[in-house]
């Protein structure tokens, strides 16, 4: 079912609204006189296309932020979120979200009415709207950074800095062959991008919002743990606010998935997805673009630091600054005690994950749990050894080699 341009401003204002009946914490802020935050916000969205439904669209999760943690502030432990861009965090809430539902799925008698998911006859798997009747949308308040705003941002202005030829030489070298780091040569189209972070600064080892999204059209949105238990979920649409290029989006979330599958065998169940792409008038009022519109002449806009997330059935949102909960301390070297996990970050879904399938076997490693979604790693590696994807950053392993208790291997 296509997203038509009502469907599009329903599904924006969803999260919007969920948003902003959230408490302030983590929320963008004023920073003093003449400076004001602004953030992205990204939410995903179920459609319940049943006539008789109750809520046709219900946002189960959401996220904001613009930052991520760059190569030296990686810890081995699983307890921090690496990536706090908005549609990376609000997917991560996502899977919990997912877990969740799932396992009030597996405690539900199969005659009793439908959830979230049903029971596949003759499959040990379950399926997301098991009769086709739910859809999944993601709204973002700005265009995905990385290949779908690369157009965009030819004639936009960068908040960060500019691409003049003042910029040190870090900003324009490629980090591997076939990836080009941030904000630079606009004139490559269809290229992986990592995240940018300032042109001083030390590179991220994070993908940018498009390929990632581009990913979930090829693997799901599930993630590869869930993958062992569910069918893949592919988004239905995709419904962006500013910096809104459609042959960009296209090009960069489902063309480039297109090519890179096109005459592959694949796993059943899994597809190259293609999404639709559409835009919504509806503004977010943190936005860059809004806050630009209403604030003096004289003041600036900045980045906000904190980035929050809150999936359905939350009691409430987490506030987040440099991949940990707002305020935690952590020490060198240690694990974070357990109630300071985020529960988006990998740590905490792991052994979230650990209580809808326990191990029959000696317990693993998160990678090690990752790379026994077999069908899941099949698309993934038939995706990465593409010619279009084949320059992906992959997570070091150091970092995936955390057991339940965040020890290594």
């Amino acid at each position: 079912m296509a997203a038509d341009a009502s469907t599009a401003d329903q599904i924006a204002q969803c999260v919007i609204d969920s948003y902003r009946a959230l408490p302030k914490r983590g929320k963008p802020t004023s920073k003093g006189p003449g400076k004001e935050e602004w953030t992205v916000l990204a939410g995903f969205v179920i459609e319940d296309t049943r006539p008789a439904a109750s809520e046709r669209f219900k946002c189960v999760a959401l996220g904001t932020g613009l930052k991520c943690l760059h190569s030296e502030q990686l810890r081995p432990f699983g307890d921090t979120v690496h990536d706090s861009h908005a549609e990376i965090i609000a997917r991560r809430a996502l899977v919990v979200y997912l877990m969740n539902q799932l396992q009030q799925s597996m405690a539900t008698i199969p005659c009793q009415k439908p959830g979230t998911f049903d029971l596949q006859p003759d499959s040990t798997k379950y399926r997301f709207g098991g009769d086709g009747r739910l859809l999944l949308h993601l709204y973002t308040s700005q265009c995905p950074c990385g290949d779908a705003t690369v157009e965009s941002l030819k004639t936009a202005e960068d908040d960060d800095s500019s691409d003049s030829n003042e910029q040190p030489q870090l900003k324009r070298r490629r980090i591997n062959d076939g990836v080009i780091r941030g904000h630079q040569d606009f004139g490559s189209l269809g290229t992986l991008r990592l995240k940018p972070g300032r042109a001083d600064s030390i590179p991220t080892l994070s993908m940018s919002c498009s390929d990632k999204i581009a990913r979930w059209n090829a693997v799901g949105v599930q993630g590869s743990l869930l993958a062992k238990l569910i069918d893949p979920i592919y988004l239905s649409s995709i419904v962006v606010g500013d910096l809104f290029n459609w042959q960009s989006i296209d090009r960069a979330i489902n063309q480039r998935v297109a090519n890179a599958l096109l005459g592959k065998q694949l796993p059943d169940g899994y597809r190259a997805n293609r999404c639709t792409i559409e835009q919504t008038a509806v503004v977010f009022e943190r936005s860059q673009t809004a806050m630009k519109d209403t604030i003096a002449p004289k003041d600036d806009v900045v980045t906000a630091d904190a980035s929050i997330y809150w999936y359905s059935g939350a009691t409430s949102s987490v506030a987040l600054v440099n991949g940990q909960r707002q305020g935690a301390k952590i020490r060198r070297g240690e694990c974070q005690t357990r109630k300071l996990w985020p529960d988006v970050c990998k740590l905490a879904l792991f052994n979230k994950y650990r209580e809808l399938f326990p191990p029959s076997q000696e317990v693993s490693t998160y990678r090690q749990e990752k790379d026994r979604a077999t069908e899941y790693q099949a698309v993934k590696a038939c995706l990465l050894e593409s010619q279009g994807f084949g320059s992906w950053v992959q997570c070091p392993k150091e970092y995936e080699s955390f057991g339940v208790a965040g020890e290594g291997d």
